[in-house]
């Protein structure tokens, strides 16, 4: 009985152990249960601002070739340039215009100087002129009359005298004579004659006063200024060895002439010249040297 009780316990413990343990295997086995869970509440988004569009420039009518956006502002700035460079041109034109009457003025005023410098030498020549013909005969005479005219009258008288060629270079001998007007007032109608010869003595004393020439050889020259020139150039036929003879003493090269013309005063002048070259004014340089005719001034 009571062995029979104990195994009816041992059964029993044994299935509750055995319930047991299946329940512990479904609990493990079933899948978790599924609760309802309220979505999580995402974090709003900020509003996202739009970007703002590119505004364009506004077109200015001052500027009308900036920000062109119309075919009509596009007209607008052609013709703008085209008034523009019409502008500059007349600026230009104008400036031009401008510059050119500076210049005349300019011209004109150097004119004007120019002649303003001549006035006092014009109005001198004027006043002694008038002065010698508006004054008598007694007056004309009078020294101090005659020491006017010849404080201002021309002086038309040989400057210098050069060879152009050494003698023998061609067979002849050619001078250059220059005649300059050392007075104070212009000569007019200058006119000249020169000659040149060879002579077979070196003494000065026996060289001959030659005749001058029956008239002037060159056309008249209308007007010598003052410190003005003028030039004969004469040459003749040289002989064998001139240039040995001359310096070894044996043979003078004679040049003479004359220079006529007419001083403010209307009065005819005439000046006669004469030099000679010999050993003696090539040692000291001279070359030329004048010689004392006794009409050198007529």
């Amino acid at each position: 009985m009571s062995h029979c009780r104990l195994s009816l316990s041992f059964a029993r413990f044994r299935a509750a152990i055995c319930a047991a343990t299946l329940a512990l295997a479904l609990v493990a086995l079933a899948p978790p249960p599924v609760y309802a869970q309220e979505p999580a509440e995402e974090p709003a988004a900020e509003p996202q601002q739009e970007a703002p569009a590119e505004s364009k420039p506004s077109w200015d009518v001052s500027k009308p070739c900036e920000n062109v956006q119309h075919p009509y502002e596009a007209d607008l700035c052609q013709q703008w340039r085209t008034a523009e460079a019409a502008e500059k041109t007349a600026i230009s034109t104008e400036r031009a215009v401008a510059l050119s009457r500076l210049l005349m003025l300019i011209g004109l005023a150097a004119t004007g100087l120019l002649l303003l410098l001549f006035i006092p030498l014009i109005l001198a020549a004027l006043a002694a002129r008038r002065a010698a013909r508006g004054a008598g005969a007694a007056h004309a005479s009078a020294p101090d009359t005659a020491d006017r005219e010849d404080e201002v009258r021309a002086y038309v008288d040989v400057d210098k005298l050069e060879f152009i060629e050494t003698p023998e270079s061609e067979g002849v001998v050619k001078v250059k004579v220059v005649f300059r007007n050392t007075g104070q007032t212009p000569a007019f109608k200058t006119r000249s004659a020169t000659q040149i010869g060879i002579r077979g003595v070196a003494d000065e004393d026996l060289i001959p006063v030659m005749p001058l020439p029956d008239r002037a050889a060159n056309s008249a020259r209308p007007r010598l200024g003052r410190d003005a020139t003028t030039v004969d150039i004469v040459e003749c036929d040289s002989t064998p060895s001139l240039a040995d003879r001359v310096m070894n003493g044996d043979a003078t090269i004679v040049v003479w002439g004359f220079a006529e013309y007419m001083d403010v005063f209307a009065r005819r002048r005439r000046t006669s010249f004469q030099y000679l070259c010999n050993a003696e004014t090539l040692d000291t340089g001279q070359v030329f040297k004048p010689m004392v005719r006794g009409d050198e001034e007529g």
